[in-house]
Formats: structure tokens, C-alpha cells, sequence
């Protein structure tokens, strides 16, 4: 192996399930509002695999930190693709009910969380072997998942179009099991740690979630991404879907959509990668979030012809593609390595925490005034959501980090 080898592994394993991960985003909506023509079923299904993906990272994060990151990623991966697998095994046997279909999803969101986690984790001794910059590391990590998401969207919604939502189902779990055969075979490097202590299970918990309450901006940072993730799954797993449906007519459309985003979003991290210094680091937060949130909303609710909707959304998205590694270059700062899984855990844990509730007010409101209705409501509360930086005070404390660290660290 070459001294890259790790960290192109790394990321291509993040890339390739997040691949997989986005197909399903498309073919299990869309399979539950074919046979149902139901919005809050639609909504239910996409709640459970969100509260499976709560549940997982409140009770495994600290079992990364205690039984090794690339273990921990190994497993669930693995885990996560057999849960997928069940869904066309059992379409093309016993047949699929909805409390079945709400089970798996609940399993195949318990599967996503710890798998991602534990990449997060596994990143900084990457990078420390490979001696790559952090800026540069967490760009390529976010560009390999808007990668994951721009192709993961396009064959989704291709090979609906061709064949059928459970022939997606199963290219997921293939996705996933290469991405376990990435990290098993080529990432072969160790967190550094402070060994993990005697302490059980739920005083670790404890500690990281202490940590947590100690840190005023990780606490808004997560509150932040829970409301941004609520309005997105949203979007992306119900009003989508129901517009591709009920709308458009068009699976491929629906593809080509979330793919347009992504790649929208793969180009700003890219942009962020060759020429972001890692300051103002609040003031590329607030202002890209501005841009990148409501038009999406904006743009789909008013539904101007194809060309321009993809190219309208895929602009916009071009700024979201700097938030994440901003938001990954934070956390690497303020949080010791020792503490990384279970604090990363409990910070997922507390931005996924209102995704079921996003799937299920999206699915409401398409029920209750419509795809284009719902649209527009939804982009009224995210204008709320991305205004609270501009406001707050505490989110100064991004560029405080930044000064503190000094060029070498944000760089």
C-alpha cells in the first residue's frame, strides 16, 4: 500500500455508502406511496428509519470509542446492508407489509449512525498518516458523501425508472458491503487514544454528554443541524418523492434533482477545499446557509420547467458545500481525541433527534394542503433556522476557535 492508501480508502468507503444510502432515500418513499398513495404512511416509514438513526447513536457512540472506530465501522456496515437486503427478499416472497417495512427502515437507520461515526473518528489518524491538512481532509470526506449522494440520486431514480424501487434496494446492499471490504482490508490505522476507561457504559455516556452542556457552541451547533436535518429529510424522503409521484410523474426527475443538489454541493466543497483558509469560519457558516437553504424550498414550491429547476437548485446548492467541513473543522478542535467517538455519537444523536419529526410534519402537510402548500411552508421555517447565526451571539465563538488554534490546525 501507498501512504494514501488509507485515507482514498477511507473516503471511498464514506463515499460508496452514502451512495447506497441515497438510493434508498428515493426507492423506499417512493415504493410506500405506490402501493399505499399515502403521505403520512410515507412519512412514517421515513420517521422510523430516522428514529432507528437516533437510537443508534445515543447507544453506540461510546462503543466506538471502547471497541475501536474501524470495528465499529466494519459492523455496521455490514449490519445496515443485511437490513436492506430483507426489504426485496421479502417483497419477492412473503410480500412486505407496512409495520415489516417500519421495522427494517428502523434497522437500517440504527445501521447508518454508527457507520459514520466511526469514519469521523477513524479520519484524524488518517490524516496524521498520510500528513494531509485537516481543512483538506474534511473537504475530501464531505466531497466523497456529495459524490455519494449526486450518483447514489441519479442511478436511484434511473433504475426505478428501468426496473424497480427493490432492484435499488439491492444495489444498496452491495454498496454496502464494498464499503465495508474498503475499510477491513485497506484502513488499518488506530485513533490515537487515551485507552478507554473503567468506567461503564453510561457513565461514559454521562461524561460525553456533560461535555457536550459545558460547550455552549457544540450545543447550538447541534441544535442547529437537527433543525436543518428536520426541514431536509423532510424534503428529501416525503415532498420529493410526492412531487416526482404526483407532480412530475417522473422517477428520473426526482433523481436528477437530488443529484443536481449534490453536485452542487460536491463543487463548494471543492471550491471550499482549494481556497478556504479555515477563518471566518462564521461568517461562511451563516451567509452559506442563507444562500443554500430556502431557494431550494422556494424553487421547488413555485415549480418553474425542469432545466431551470435543476439548474436553480444545483447553484444554490453550490454554497451548503462549505457548512459541513466547517462544522467537521469545529468539532476536531474543540473536542478531546480521547472523547471524539462518544461526543461525535452524542452530537449526531442530537441532530438527527428531530428527523422523524421532519418526515412526519412533511408528510402532514402534504396530506393536509399539498406538495406545492407544504413546499412553501417549509421554506418559511427554514428561513427561521438559518437566521439564528445572525442573531446569536455564540456562533462568534467558530472564528474564537480558529484564532485560538492557530493557521496550522484551520488551514
Amino acid at each position: 500500500m501507498t501512504r494514501t492508501t488509507p485515507l482514498v480508502a477511507l473516503v471511498a468507503a464514506g463515499g460508496i455508502a452514502t451512495l447506497g444510502s441515497t438510493m434508498t432515500l428515493i426507492a423506499i418513499p417512493w415504493f410506500v406511496l405506490q402501493t399505499t398513495g399515502s403521505g403520512v404512511s410515507t412519512g412514517l416509514v421515513a420517521a422510523a428509519e430516522t428514529l432507528g438513526l437516533v437510537l443508534s447513536v445515543v447507544l453506540t457512540g461510546t462503543l466506538v470509542d471502547r471497541y475501536g472506530a474501524r470495528r465499529a465501522s466494519l459492523v455496521a456496515d455490514l449490519f445496515t446492508c443485511g437490513a436492506v437486503v430483507l426489504i426485496p427478499l421479502a417483497h419477492n416472497t412473503v410480500g412486505v407489509s407496512l409495520p415489516l417495512l417500519v421495522v427494517l427502515a428502523l434497522g437500517i437507520g440504527a445501521g447508518r449512525a454508527p457507520s459514520r461515526s466511526a469514519k469521523q473518528v477513524l479520519l484524524p489518524a488518517v490524516l496524521a498518516v498520510t500528513r494531509t491538512r485537516v481543512s483538506r481532509g474534511t473537504s475530501a470526506e464531505e466531497a466523497s458523501q456529495r459524490a455519494g449522494d449526486l450518483i447514489g440520486a441519479l442511478l436511484g431514480g434511473l433504475l426505478i425508472a428501468l426496473f424497480s424501487p427493490a432492484t435499488v434496494l439491492l444495489a444498496d446492499g452491495a454498496a454496502l458491503l464494498l464499503a465495508a471490504v474498503f475499510v477491513g482490508v485497506f484502513v488499518r490505522v488506530r485513533p490515537v487514544s487515551g485507552g478507554h476507561s473503567a468506567a461503564g457504559y453510561l457513565q461514559e455516556l454521562r461524561e460525553a454528554l456533560g461535555y457536550l452542556r459545558r460547550d455552549r457552541l457544540l450545543v447550538v451547533l447541534g441544535a442547529s443541524n437537527a433543525s436543518s436535518n428536520a426541514l431536509t429529510t423532510g424534503l428529501l424522503s416525503v415532498l420529493l418523492p410526492a412531487f416526482g409521484v404526483l407532480v412530475w410523474h417522473n422517477s428520473t426527475l426526482v433523481g436528477v434533482l437530488i443529484g443536481a443538489a449534490s453536485g452542487g454541493s460536491m463543487l463548494g466543497t471543492a471550491l471550499y477545499a482549494l481556497r478556504g483558509t479555515g477563518r471566518h469560519r462564521w461568517r461562511t457558516f451563516a451567509v452559506c446557509g442563507l444562500i443554500s437553504g430556502p431557494p431550494v424550498y422556494l424553487v421547488v414550491a413555485l415549480g418553474p420547467p425542469p432545466v431551470l429547476l435543476v439548474g436553480l437548485v444545483s447553484l444554490s446548492m453550490v454554497a451548503n458545500g462549505a457548512l459541513n467541513p466547517v462544522i467537521a473543522a469545529v468539532k476536531y478542535d474543540r473536542v478531546p481525541e480521547p472523547l471524539r467517538g462518544r461526543v461525535f455519537s452524542a452530537l449526531h444523536a442530537v441532530g438527527s433527534a428531530a428527523m422523524p419529526l421532519g418526515s412526519m410534519i412533511a408528510g402532514v402537510l402534504l396530506d393536509g394542503i399539498g406538495p406545492h402548500g407544504a413546499a412553501y411552508a417549509l421554506c418559511g421555517l427554514c428561513v427561521i433556522a438559518v437566521g439564528c447565526p445572525f442573531v446569536f451571539k455564540v456562533w462568534r465563538q467558530m472564528d474564537a476557535a480558529s484564532r485560538q488554534l492557530g493557521s496550522t490546525t484551520t488551514s
